[in-house]
């Protein structure tokens, strides 16, 4: 079983990191109640993880018959296809109706059910940013009419990329990337575990902690790549199509191709799903070392815009068009 899996929390005991949203959660199992969440954060920082403890806690043996989870990102980009070819959903599907009739339909099914043996269902969109615009507004409605007997909870990495009636309707959960030192301790309790203490040098260990970002989930897999795959090189495994596309943004911009770059970086939103902070930390990696104050400045300033809640799109292209002057002037 790959450590990813056999360490993935069971309760929120196990749940590192969270504090805050975990002590939240418990008390909504506690008091037998929830109001639709919008639950925000990084990949592999335990928003599934959580809310996996959260529905078993609160639905003890009917969790799997009262919690729909719905893949929004693959729903999307696939379509037709995945309805059509998935269990859970091809009873439902017409194929004589569009991608975005078929999910309102879909969503409005699985609400409408009747909870098992509890006041409410839950509804989770995994990866709710990735929702058009359009099918959000027909979520506000949906969730307008059935709020009584389901519960909504959208997951994003990205407050920005949720419509303000949503918002608006929901309890925000913000995951914090982990912090190195929590990773650092959880990272060597599992080595001890699987018997590796002394497999992993320090220095390696550094460099894996510093490269996940906060990412446990990415964490455990190069962990465990390390420990018993022999990979001793972290540079492999930070070698990525995505880095590829970074790296090729950054030259464009030293060029002082302003287009390309934001074309590349629009790319890395649109087709590779990655949102626009990651984005930024991406770029950043491919700069270490030519860091000079007017571009770590850059950074914190576009850091700061998106949390704020800007357009990632537009305030992406403001970014990638200062950096290209800053680039261009320089000897990166």
């Amino acid at each position: 079983m790959l450590w990813i899996e056999k360490y993935r929390p069971t309760s929120f005991e196990e749940v590192i990191g969270q504090n805050s949203p975990v002590k939240q959660l418990s008390a909504y199992a506690a008091l037998g109640n929830l109001p639709h969440l919008l639950v925000i954060g990084r990949s592999g920082c335990g928003k599934s993880s959580a809310l996996e403890v959260f529905s078993r806690r609160f639905y003890t043996e009917s969790a799997a018959e009262n919690t729909t989870v719905l893949p929004v990102s693959v729903m999307f980009s696939q379509g037709h296809t995945y309805f059509a070819e998935n269990d859970r959903f091809a009873h439902l599907y017409q194929k004589n109706k569009s991608v975005l009739a078929n999910f309102k339909y879909i969503v409005r099914w699985h609400a409408s059910l009747k909870p098992l043996s509890a006041p409410f269902r839950l509804i989770i969109f995994d990866g709710a940013g990735d929702l058009t615009k359009d099918a959000q507004a027909a979520l506000r409605r949906i969730m307008e009419q059935y709020s009584q007997t389901c519960r909504f909870i959208f997951v994003t990495s990205s407050l920005a990329s949720i419509i303000d009636p949503i918002r608006s309707r929901c309890v925000p959960l913000y995951f914090l990337p982990i912090d190195e030192a929590t990773m650092r301790d959880y990272l060597k309790h599992v080595l001890e575990q699987e018997g590796c203490v002394g497999s992993i040098s320090e220095e390696n260990l550094d460099m894996l902690i510093l490269g996940s970002a906060g990412d446990l989930r990415k964490a455990l897999v190069w962990l465990e790549l390390m420990a018993l795959h022999d990979v001793s090189d972290l540079s492999e495994l930070m070698t990525t199509e995505t880095g590829e596309l970074s790296a090729a943004a950054v030259l464009a911009a030293g060029r002082g191709d302003s287009a390309a770059a934001q074309q590349i970086v629009e790319n890395l939103q649109i087709e590779y799903g990655m949102n626009a902070g990651d984005v930024l930390r991406s770029l950043r990696r491919c700069l270490i070392g030519n860091i000079t104050p007017d571009l770590a400045l850059l950074f914190s300033k576009a850091e700061i815009t998106l949390v704020e809640g800007q357009n990632e799109y537009l305030q992406m292209n403001a970014f990638t068009a200062e950096l290209t002057e800053l680039l261009s002037g320089s000897s990166v």
